[in-house]
């Protein structure tokens, strides 16, 4: 008796390939009103790492339980981004009002105070999507990871510029790369949280990102 199609090897390759176009294409359509990308971005790496890695639970249910289960969460930390974005911005436009020589330093010195809310970007909505914990305690925490697992920041670092640089010059590419990118830094980020889960008095009996 031939096995069903998706139980092959080659059809499990294909659906899984569907469904990281999929929540790419889902991320992008929940993150056009801007203020819901944390949001989707929170959604994106639950439902990736549930849904595509493990293959527990249907794709799009998932991904929308985790948008709604830490809208709030996933909020706050992004209206901090965007904040300092408006900071960053506006400190911009003043620069450029500036002198030429004056402004030389004074625009080196705000690009590099940038850097802080860069580095830890790629942990903070897969940290939300794993984690419970106050807004104040996720920033402190995340940052101690961030800086605890500095190669791995800096490569995902590197994955980050390098999507946002094809998207830049593929507009075409944005609905397909999310769920990729997401994919490729679970493999970077997930065996940081499964140290952290296994040392957690967990009772949730079906620990499925610890697998």
């Amino acid at each position: 008796m031939r096995k069903p199609f998706e139980e092959t090897k080659i059809g499990r390759v294909l659906s899984a390939l569907t469904d990281v176009i999929l929540a790419g294409i889902l991320w992008f359509l929940c993150s056009i009103p801007v203020i819901t990308i944390g949001a989707s971005s929170t959604a994106l790496y639950y439902a990736t790492v549930k849904s595509i890695r493990h293959e527990r639970g249907r794709l799009v249910k998932t991904f929308f339980s985790a948008f709604k289960s830490n809208f709030f969460a996933s909020f706050k930390i992004w209206l901090i981004y965007l904040l300092y974005a408006a900071i960053f911005i506006g400190n911009n436009m003043a620069i450029s009002a500036m002198g030429e020589n004056a402004s030389g330093l004074v625009s080196m010195f705000v690009k590099l105070m940038f850097i802080p809310a860069v580095m830890p970007l790629p942990w903070f909505f897969a940290y939300v999507s794993r984690f419970e914990n106050s807004t104040k305690a996720t920033v402190g925490y995340v940052y101690y990871l961030c800086v605890k697992n500095l190669w791995r920041t800096l490569a995902l670092i590197a994955m980050l510029a390098l999507t946002v640089a094809v998207c830049w010059l593929i507009p075409a590419m944005l609905p397909l790369l999310p769920g990729t990118v997401c994919l490729s830094m679970s493999y970077i980020i997930e065996p940081v949280f499964k140290r952290v889960t296994e040392q957690m008095d967990d009772s949730n009996a079906d620990q499925w990102y610890n697998e």
